[in-house]
């Protein structure tokens, strides 16, 4: 009896007959997509938990082991490695479907978007290191030391992360315990985002009020949804299965060398827009302040006054914004990729000023309440 009350006020009452607005399309489809690939990454990684091991050397021939050894191992971590990236992707689309159709109006739903968006990026962060190659080392060094520029508790933290004064193997230990703790508290953060949700309700593509159209969510926007399931899983499993190591460096593949570092270090693309920010800057603790704002600087959209968001949503000068912001956060993406050298140093500044530019741009259309078509 109780598994029925549960699966009725659960299951039943808050999933498959939530009041749901009628005119929902593909973009409002992603957060089931991003729910399976988490389910992914939570039991493959488990599975990969009961081979991985950190030894005198570190954690870079477990991988090999597992990769040769371990019946199904190539799959499993293909699976896990590769579920990163998708997982990332996204929800990086997630935040751009938010920002083209007014998601942030739905203030809690939205600080809790993106308090779930910076618990994953530290996750993937954490994980990144354990397979132990040179760059993940490097990588993980570089980014790990700017934190110490944080005044007063900057020393104690990097050495909170490393588990001494330097990065070594002792670090690694630290970081599994981490990556698999971090990966729960994501469960917890999207429970949250999921009651804020479905207490306030969703948004919907023109920007209306839907109180007075509202269908359950049981039957076509179930299907609805399964196909756009469908279609990310024909990319992840192709990506898994055909090109599973586009998506690493190949300075990845080396043992680690204290001795020697990669000639460009640089971390998976996914943070590659927030490392181009991190360098544009001269000063330590000014790159470390921009590369955390320019996730944190998303939580003003929830506070952009009255502005109906069907003006948000129609309005011309808004879009064409929200479309130069993607192609600067493209473009910052190449730019942490490249060397730092001349000409890309000098672009990464001109583009993370630009970034930060078009987003407060966007926001005061939102904060300045101005009665025009023109906008």
């Amino acid at each position: 009896m109780k598994a029925l009350k549960f699966y009725e006020k659960v299951l039943k009452g808050e999933l498959l007959d939530l009041p749901t607005p009628s005119n929902l399309n593909f973009w409002f489809g992603l957060g089931v997509s991003l729910g399976v690939v988490y389910v992914t990454q939570v039991v493959s990684g488990v599975v990969l938990s009961f081979y991985y091991s950190v030894g005198p050397m570190g954690g870079f021939w477990p991988v090999v082991s597992i990769m040769q050894d371990v019946w199904g191992g190539w799959f499993v971590r293909f699976t896990h490695s590769s579920g990163a990236s998708v997982f990332m992707f996204v929800m990086y689309l997630h935040l751009l479907r938010g920002l083209m159709y007014g998601g942030f109006k739905k203030v809690g739903v939205w600080v809790s978007g993106v308090l779930v968006m910076l618990v994953v990026m530290g996750v993937s962060f954490l994980g990144y290191v354990l397979p132990w190659g040179s760059m993940s080392y490097w990588g993980m060094t570089v980014v790990i030391s700017m934190l110490g520029a944080i005044p007063l508790v900057g020393d104690m933290v990097m050495q909170a992360l490393w588990g001494g004064p330097t990065a070594g193997v002792h670090s690694l230990s630290r970081f599994f315990s981490l990556h698999y703790l971090m990966s729960l508290v994501v469960a917890v953060v999207v429970v949250v985002h999921l009651i804020e949700l479905h207490r306030k309700g969703s948004s919907n593509p023109l920007g209306v009020s839907s109180e007075l159209d509202k269908v359950l969510f049981t039957g076509l926007f179930v299907v609805k949804d399964v196909l756009g399931l469908l279609f990310l899983l024909m990319t992840y499993w192709a990506v898994v299965l055909v090109f599973p190591y586009s998506l690493m460096d190949a300075a990845n593949f080396e043992e680690v060398s204290l001795m020697v570092t990669p000639t460009h270090i640089k971390p998976e693309w996914y943070f590659l827009f927030a490392y181009c920010i991190l360098r544009a800057v001269p000063s330590k603790l000014g790159g470390v302040m921009l590369m955390f704002l320019s996730v944190l600087v998303m939580l003003i959209f929830s506070f952009g006054g009255g502005v109906s968001v069907y003006r948000v949503v129609g309005g011309w000068l808004y879009k064409s914004l929200l479309a130069g912001w993607v192609s600067v956060f493209m473009i910052l993406t190449w730019l942490g990729g490249s060397a730092a050298e001349v000409p890309y140093d000098m672009l990464g500044q001109w583009f993370t000023v630009a970034y930060f530019l078009v987003l407060m741009g966007m926001f005061s259309i939102l904060a300045v309440d101005v009665e025009s078509e023109r906008w």
